[in-house]
Order: C-alpha cells, then structure tokens, then sequence
C-alpha cells in the first residue's frame, strides 16, 4: 500500500480510525491487508507522544473495525460472484437425483437407456417404437394393455448391438396413433454451462435445467 508511512507518520489515532471506517466504500478496503493494518498500528506505537500516549481502547475500536472491514470485503466479494459459478452451484444439486423433464427422446449409455413416462387418456393395447436420429427403425416393444390415465414408465433394453446415442420413442395404440404429451425421465450424471444456461446429461441425453418438471431422489435399483 503506497500510502502507508505517510498515513503511519502524519496521523494521529484518532485520523487513523477515520481512515478505516471511510474504508468500508469497498473499493479502498480491498487494497489494505491485514499486514498493513498492523503496520499501521505499530507505526502509531512508536510515534506517539509519551507525554500524551494515546488511549489503548482507541486502538481496540480500530482493530474491530478492520475486522468489519474484512467481513465486507468477503461479503463484496460473494455479491461480484460471477453468474456462471452461481449457476454451477445450484446445477450441481441436481446430480444423481432423478429428474423429469418434457420430450420424447431416451439416452443409451454403456448398454443403459433412460425411461420415457406416459399417461394414455384411453385403454388400449400400446406399443413402443425407437428409432435414430436419421428416423430408421431401431427396435419395437409391446408394452400391453394399458388403462386409461395411468401413469406408465417405459424404460428401453437396447441389443448388445445398439451404439450409444440418442434415440426418439413414439409411444402408439392399437390404431397408430401417437401419444403426446411424453416425459424424458433419467439420473443426472454430469451438469454444464451452454450459453449461459444450465444442461443435464441423463447419459447421453440432454435436458436444460429449466425444462426439468420435477426432481426425485436416485433410484434405489
């Protein structure tokens, strides 16, 4: 600090005490240390006047102020927090919790598939359709009768042959006709920052954190 001996040698205890309370616009206490504080100090020590030396509980109520000085300072320092760290905290809540989020697209990874929740208005015989990116056909599953609004969860067993990858499912009844209204369902295995947006990877499946409609715990199996 550039000002220290001129500040140690001119000033009186009671100019130094000023000093540290007019430090707390942060912009000036963020470049006084702790060593230079107690600089400070000692250089009060030695130039004080002997006939008049100053009062101890003066240099006690400075001590406590830099203390309060210090505590803004953290505090400025946390407010200035960038946002992506802020981000990447509350995304890291989310790992290994199981989330839901609206979509109709499964991730495979290491021969594992994320599940797909539906909820079909009428009861009726259903059956799963995956296919790949390009649209090609990749597996079809019976998933049997089903009854009307009940919640189902589909959760794919992909062939030793199936890359990993994202896949679409279209859940259909007995006439062909599509359900809407899927919901992507996985554990979050990592999270990441995307243009200033929060990403969950399900495992080779990406939902934003802001689409996610609910969170639960791991599963247990």
């Amino acid at each position: 600090m550039s000002t220290i001996s001129t500040t140690a040698t001119t000033s009186t205890p009671s100019t130094t005490a000023t000093t540290a309370t007019s430090g707390s616009s942060l912009s000036g206490a963020a470049a006084m240390t702790a060593t230079d504080f107690l600089q400070i100090l000692v250089a009060e020590f030695q130039n004080q006047d002997p006939t008049s030396p100053s009062d101890p509980t003066t240099f006690a109520t400075q001590l406590v102020q830099f203390a309060n000085l210090g505590q803004l300072q953290n505090i400025d320092q946390a407010v200035q927090q960038p946002a992506s760290e802020g981000l990447m905290q509350a995304a890291s809540s989310f790992l290994g919790r199981q989330v839901d989020a609206a979509g109709n697209q499964v991730g495979v990874q290491n021969g594992k598939a994320t599940s797909i929740v539906y909820a079909p208005i009428n009861a009726d015989t259903y059956t799963a359709v995956v296919t790949d990116a390009s649209g090609n056909q990749v597996d079809q599953v019976s998933l049997g009768a089903v009854p009307a609004n009940s919640l189902q969860t589909f959760t794919w067993s992909p062939a030793s042959s199936v890359a990993d990858g994202t896949y679409n499912v279209t859940i259909m009844n007995s006439g062909q006709v599509a359900l809407s209204g899927l919901i992507e369902q996985g554990v979050v295995q990592s999270v990441a920052l995307s243009n200033g947006a929060v990403a969950l990877n399900l495992g080779n499946l990406t939902v934003a954190g802001s689409s996610v409609t609910s969170v639960g715990q791991q599963p247990t199996n």
